[in-house]
């Protein structure tokens, strides 16, 4: 079976300060990867309301998987094993759409759009991570006693660009990807886009089509800053949305048969995988089972987490 996790490929190994920056900017956001459950947090708002604790729990279970995803990734580029395969399939079939079906379910969108807000802890939270990715650039070139200027041009050019993998669809040319904040610009524009939207008569309709216009378009053009991510991530945020509206959640705890179904939808993408990449719009070769199945996995996710919040924590938010 062939995989196409496109925004994590192979690190280009060799010298130069392109190679050096390229490694530092893996190696920062490995470094990151176990606090990202706190940025996820922050960026979805949850240090401001209630705690739903199981919620907590399937965002650490995510934050998991997309580090076993990446490992795995990378074991099977140096020696390909079934297992590392399988770990692929799983990981990236719902961790990625879980953060933002987690962050619609905490949504208002008839309300007005919080600029200031979303701003400071989206765009300023990823102005201020490129500026260290730069700066260790920096150092990087120094140390190996490379051009700086050229380190800083390079990352720099990335930086604004602002995309989650290297692509040859871009509007000029783009040497690397940004790495793992390009969720946050990409929830920006979903935020955004959701809550425009949601004023309008028949969200569900514009939802559907800015996902379709976004992953269509995305074949033909790699947009900078993340955008047409953010543009297909609404779709997402507004399933957590309504599943918050309508109580998705209590009516499966009425329904358990729908915890077999939502299983059994998520064995089968699992087992069919062929790439996910919300980065880049890469549905993987079976785009509609893609979407279904990180929706019924997310909902799998979320039942384990709540059986492991009553079963070791009591239940219940803090």
């Amino acid at each position: 079976m062939v995989f196409k996790v496109s925004f994590a490929s192979a690190i280009p190994l060799g010298s130069g300060s392109h190679n050096c920056g390229y490694v530092f900017c893996w190696v920062f956001s490995s470094l990151r990867l176990p606090v990202l459950a706190d940025m996820f947090a922050i960026v979805i708002g949850l240090w401001h309301m209630q705690r739903i604790r199981s919620f907590d729990i399937a965002k650490g279970i995510a934050i998991l998987a997309v580090i076993l995803g990446h490992s795995a990734i990378e074991s099977n580029l140096c020696i390909p094993h079934r297992a590392a395969q399988v770990a692929i399939s799983f990981c990236f079939s719902f961790h990625m759409p879980l953060f933002f079906i987690l962050a619609g379910y905490f949504m208002h969108p008839e309300r007005a759009f919080r600029w200031v807000k979303e701003s400071r802890q989206l765009l300023c939270t990823y102005a201020v991570t490129t500026l260290c990715v730069l700066v260790g650039v920096t150092c990087m070139a120094t140390l190996h006693h490379e051009s700086r200027a050229l380190a800083l041009q390079t990352w720099g050019m990335t930086a604004l660009y602002g995309n989650g993998d290297v692509s040859n669809l871009t509007l000029w040319p783009v040497g690397f990807r940004i790495g793992a904040i390009w969720f946050l610009l990409a929830m920006f524009w979903a935020r955004l886009l959701l809550h425009f939207f949601a004023k309008l008569p028949h969200t569900v309709f514009w939802v559907a089509a800015c996902f379709v216009f976004g992953y269509i378009s995305s074949r033909y053009v790699c947009l900078p800053w993340s955008v047409q991510s953010g543009m297909c991530a609404v779709a997402f945020l507004y399933l957590g949305y309504l599943a918050k509206k309508y109580d998705v959640l209590g009516r499966v705890k009425r329904i358990p048969y729908i915890w077999v179904a939502a299983l059994l939808i998520w064995i089968i993408d699992v087992v069919s995988f062929g790439g996910m990449s919300m980065a880049m719009n890469d549905y993987g070769l079976h785009p509609v089972l893609a979407v279904v199945g990180s929706m019924a996995g997310t909902l799998c996710v979320i039942g384990v987490s709540q059986l492991l919040d009553h079963m070791f924590l009591g239940g219940g938010a803090q």
